[in-house]
């Protein structure tokens, strides 16, 4: 019985020493008995405030709870698991005000294995197994992806950040629904199916208010839902309204239309709502026509007082997080952020897009025209008197051939040789005719 006792100790001293040992650049703090977790670890990063720990790392104001388990070993190649007691997932993780962390050690491979119990609850037990509640003990089974390396740990980051947007919107849900028939006083977080409940009432308040003519207030309670954890149909749904009521009054709106139509496109594959399918098109593309008419070719004045001239729209990564857009930042080809040209304090509009196209009104392909003297001295910033476009922009963005001075005739010349002289101290430009 001693020996036993002896192993199981060992085996908890070495898990723990391992957790620590992984989480070594965050703040793990071990906790007393009385408390149901093992841990509360804070996550650190960078040397920007005053909030560090020993190391000089940031602390970040993001803690989560750590519960530790270990075995010697696991005879399956794909998952590792435990049993856990119900009533700590329903009465101490589901009331849990942070994410909490199962961590399990595996001795036998030497590595940590994780999942967000919150998280676990709401999407494997509750969707895959509805009467866990009624039993004593809950099998959490985990895929083998081991706290290895930084990689990892930005994976665990990421998911907990996603933990604490759901704890936060199941906490305003509660917090809205407390003391009614549909969540008891004493519950503290709302379950998935109030969640849904919630958002499906504020829909229909929203478009009774709609009906009422307050379509600001309407679109704020749809924007409201939009913006919860957790997407449902509900969330389509809000989506379908916020397109149907707001109206494009200038490129920003225009802009969040297509983010929204991109977004719904997405929920109504998800959720098999194909009739939807042709309105989120629609809105997307009446949104990017008004951009072609409006936003493209149009000209602002940028922060530093220089002109800015839209060029063309790219996607941000994806259409879902917003548009990119492609500008002539005074003489430079650079990219910047569409909405925030479009309804940021810091640009001013000095002349709408419309009837404007950077690429129909450009030059010809070398019937641009510069100044011999910028030309020669800052070529680069060089701009063409004719369509207005920079040297750099003619070059890279409409893949022109650009024009140099000669150094021999100074004349401009599109047909030129580098010659190197007999010191190999100085390069120069020639025209065929000088070479």
């Amino acid at each position: 019985m001693g020996k036993r006792k002896d192993r199981k100790h060992e085996l908890e001293r070495y898990s723990r020493g391992r957790l620590q040992m992984t989480l070594s650049r965050w703040v793990v703090n071990s906790l007393d008995e009385d408390y149901a977790f093992d841990f509360e670890v804070r996550p650190t990063e960078g040397f920007e405030t005053d909030s560090r720990d020993k190391h000089g790392n940031k602390v970040l104001p993001s803690p989560f709870y750590v519960q530790l388990k270990s075995s010697e070993k696991f005879n399956d190649q794909e998952s590792v698991w435990h049993d856990l007691d119900t009533d700590f997932l329903i009465e101490d993780c589901l009331q849990a005000s942070i994410p909490v962390v199962l961590v399990i050690c595996d001795r036998d491979w030497e590595e940590l294995y994780w999942c967000v119990l919150q998280s676990y609850c709401w999407d494997v037990l509750d969707e895959e197994r509805n009467e866990w509640r009624e039993q004593s003990e809950v099998r959490v089974r985990i895929e083998r992806k081991p706290l290895s390396d930084s990689i990892k740990l930005s994976e665990l980051r990421s998911a907990l950040q996603e933990a604490e947007h759901r704890l936060s919107t199941r906490h305003y849900v509660a917090s809205a629904r407390r003391g009614t028939l549909h969540h008891p006083a004493k519950m503290d977080v709302a379950s998935s199916t109030q969640v849904r409940e919630y958002k499906r009432e504020v829909v229909e308040d929203a478009l009774d208010i709609a009906s009422a003519g307050r379509i600001e207030r309407a679109l704020s309670k749809l924007m409201e839902v939009y913006q919860m954890a957790e997407e449902d149909e509900q969330t389509l749904e809000a989506v379908r309204y916020l397109l149907e009521l707001r109206v494009v009054d200038g490129p920003g709106s225009a802009l969040t239309k297509i983010s929204l139509a991109n977004v719904g496109l997405r929920l109504a594959d998800q959720f098999e709502r194909e009739g939807l399918l042709d309105e989120f098109e629609t809105h997307a593309d009446d949104a990017i026509e008004y951009l072609d008419e409006t936003f493209i070719g149009a000209q602002y004045r940028g922060p530093r007082g220089l002109p800015i001239r839209i060029l063309g729209l790219g996607p941000m990564g994806s259409v879902e997080i917003g548009m990119i857009a492609h500008v002539q930042h005074g003489f430079e080809l650079t990219d910047l952020n569409a909405q925030t040209i479009a309804e940021g304090d810091q640009y001013e509009r000095i002349e709408s897009g419309k009837s404007n196209d950077p690429v129909s009104e450009a030059c010809a392909e070398r019937e641009h025209d510069f100044g011999i003297k910028e030309l020669r001295d800052t070529p680069a910033a060089a701009i063409c008197s004719a369509c207005g476009l920079s040297h750099v922009v003619i070059e890279e963005w409409l893949s022109h051939d650009v024009p140099h001075v000669c150094d021999g005739c100074g004349e401009i010349a599109y047909e030129v040789e580098i010659q190197v002289n007999d010191s190999r101290t100085r390069e120069r430009l020639l025209c065929t005719g000088c070479t």
